[in-house]
């Protein structure tokens, strides 16, 4: 049975704080007609929810990897060291607070949530305070009855709010939650945006895409047009993503945005420093919160959002709490391990891949979750090696810290966060590099992009093209070539990365992309084609790319990119050689399939690598 003495009884209060005074403890029963997984999102997000109770703004600063907080509240100025927050993904949350001004010295307060029944839980609350003198202790005992009507009252609107979107959802509504109440934005230059719609409609932009986005703007709160990003907004919104990036990258051009190129901390996913230009990124970054040194060039250390434009509106973002929960909400356990003690807990994770590491430490073990392994334990023996565990859901974790000082252990999901836009999406965005021509990586940095489909097209027999063309009618042909070029890999999402020459370097963001425009290419490009005496050649391959910098722009860099380019003296004219990594492309095998094509397979030989590959000719 959970109440007030089970609290006590397994968090006894530290002597260090009992010296400086006796603790006010104060336990709070809440029971809920929602799940925990309903309720979960909510409870974690404590800023919303003291934002939803009327506390007032607080205001945080780091400082030596700490966080520092202060408000004013009831006429009294409060000022705090935030305790690192600890919590269980479904079961707990627990922070604390050591003031140097405020009501008492020490604040801790600790949530536990069970499952009560098949569609409901349990909510249990708890509060312990070390007030800081005789008056302070009579305001807390008035004060803290308040605070649980508050509570009461607040999880009440929650759950009808809860249980009135999964109605709606049931019976095919469209609901986007958005926790929290919603402050009434201060403007400073409204008619701005109504005077560069004209603007981007003549740019392409659509209009019910810049209606939906103006009018989110204009009702949106500071602390979500704080970092605009734009895979969240395409959710919300219900729009195509290449839509909502059109229009935020020519409103960054017409004055109504910014753009930011924010370094993102590996462990926690915090921005840890903001950029205006991405020639001025650093090699290396650091965290204080999490005790690490990190790389920058990662290819998930970087995240681009968007800001408004302080002449369009000032933006200055509402805190309520730290929520140190909310803002790591791919962490599922972050558990404080004194020295010498062991922990267990049956975890309640699904299927799937999980990073298993002590707060400070970038070794890490990794957990494959899935129903099909018959281990239920993750024994967590502290070795320099790092371990790779399969078990079965709802695993149980045992650590035992044999240090001398405690340990934080972490539980973090290894899959990549879905709502952030990398530079590799935006480099291949063609608007991005018509628009932003003038960006450009530091010289002595390598941006890991990830897996990338490269095409590179080149005209057959330029040489003689030129001579029988004569120089005039020969730019003018490989002009009108180019210009067909760009347009058709636009048309499947590609990007010309450069042109070297008569051949142009491409970029998609899938191979079945470059599959479809090398058809169209060909087509075009094709003998009984009259408009054109121009013929080409097609080779492509898909793997992992470098960004770098050569000559001032955005380039990429690697073996993927010298692979495709040596295919291409295994290609003749009119024909589109394909690599082995791109013939086994799901979608591209389809493809192939739906439309009958067939293909030539013939040996590519690695001279450099002392090895011969397989590559497929076809020829459209």
């Amino acid at each position: 049975m959970i109440d007030l003495n089970y609290i006590l009884a397994k968090f006894p209060w530290e002597e260090k704080y009992t010296k400086l005074g006796k603790p006010l403890d104060f336990f709070w029963e809440i029971e809920l007609k929602v799940t925990r997984e309903e309720i979960w999102p909510y409870i974690i997000d404590t800023s919303s929810f003291n934002q939803r109770m009327g506390m007032p703004k607080m205001n945080y600063i780091e400082k030596d990897g700490k966080l520092f907080g202060s408000a004013k509240q009831a006429g009294f100025k409060m000022e705090w060291e935030e305790v690192p927050w600890e919590w269980e993904y479904l079961k707990e949350m627990n922070n604390a607070r050591i003031y140097s001004k405020g009501f008492g010295h020490y604040v801790r307060t600790k949530y536990i949530l069970e499952p009560y029944g098949e569609s409901r839980s349990k909510l249990y609350v708890y509060f312990g305070w070390i007030p800081r003198n005789f008056l302070m202790k009579k305001i807390l005992i008035y004060a803290m009855p308040k605070l649980e009507e508050d509570y009461f009252t607040t999880f009440a609107e929650i759950q009808k709010e809860i249980q009135r979107n999964t109605t709606s959802l049931q019976i095919g509504g469209n609901v986007a939650s958005l926790k929290g109440f919603v402050a009434d934005p201060e403007w400073n230059n409204e008619e701005k945006l109504d005077l560069v719609k004209p603007d981007l409609i003549k740019s392409g932009v659509k209009e019910e895409v810049i209606d939906s986005v103006f009018h989110w703007i204009r009702n949106a709160s500071d602390n979500d047009l704080d970092r605009i990003r734009i895979k969240y907004l395409t959710r919300l919104l219900k729009h195509d993503f290449d839509d909502l990036l059109l229009l935020f990258l020519y409103g960054s051009r017409l004055g109504i945005f910014t753009l930011s190129w924010d370094i993102v901390c590996p462990h926690c996913r915090g921005v840890r420093t903001s950029l205006q230009k991405l020639g001025d990124m650093p090699a290396k970054d650091e965290c204080e919160v999490c005790d690490v040194e990190f790389e920058t060039t990662g290819k998930n250390s970087i995240e681009v959002t968007f800001h408004i434009h302080p002449s369009v509106r000032k933006i200055e973002k509402q805190i309520y709490c730290a929520a140190e929960p909310n803002r790591k909400q791919h962490v599922l356990l972050s558990k404080l391990i004194p020295p010498g003690k062991a922990f267990s807990t049956e975890l309640l994770i699904q299927p799937g891949v999980f990073r298993l590491r002590k707060q400070g430490d970038s070794r890490y073990h990794l957990v494959d979750v899935d129903d099909k392994f018959e281990s239920k334990d993750i024994i967590w023996l502290d070795k320099e090696v790092a371990q790779e565990m399969y078990v079965h859901t709802k695993p149980t974790l045992v650590f035992q810290n044999e240090e001398t000082k405690p340990v934080t252990i972490v539980l973090e999901e290894r899959k990549e966060d879905q709502t952030s836009l990398r530079p590799s999406e935006l480099f291949n965005f063609p608007e991005f590099r018509d628009l932003f021509s003038e960006e450009a990586i530091a010289t002595n940095l390598q941006l890991d992009i990830g897996l990338q489909t490269i095409l590179f097209t080149d005209i057959v027999g330029s040489t003689r093209f030129y001579e029988t063309e004569g120089d005039h009618g020969a730019f003018l042909q490989v002009r009108e070539h180019f210009v067909k070029t760009y347009q058709i890999m636009k048309r499947e999402k590609g990007v010309v990365v450069k042109t070297i020459g008569d051949a142009v370097m491409a970029s998609f963001p899938a191979p079945v992309y470059a599959i479809r425009a090398s058809k169209e290419l060909q087509e075009w490009f094709h003998t009984e084609n009259k408009h054109t005496p121009v013929r080409i050649r097609i080779s492509m391959h898909y793997g992992s790319c470098l960004a770098v910098n050569l000559n001032s722009n955005i380039d990429y860099f690697g073996n993927t990119i010298n692979y495709a380019a040596k295919m291409q003296s295994h290609t003749d004219s009119g024909e589109i050689s394909i690599s082995e990594s791109v013939f086994r492309d799901q979608e591209v095998r389809k493809y192939f399939l739906e439309n009958g094509i067939k293909l030539k397979k013939i040996d590519f030989p690695l001279s450099w690598a002392d090895r011969t590959d397989s590559i497929y000719i076809w020829k459209p």
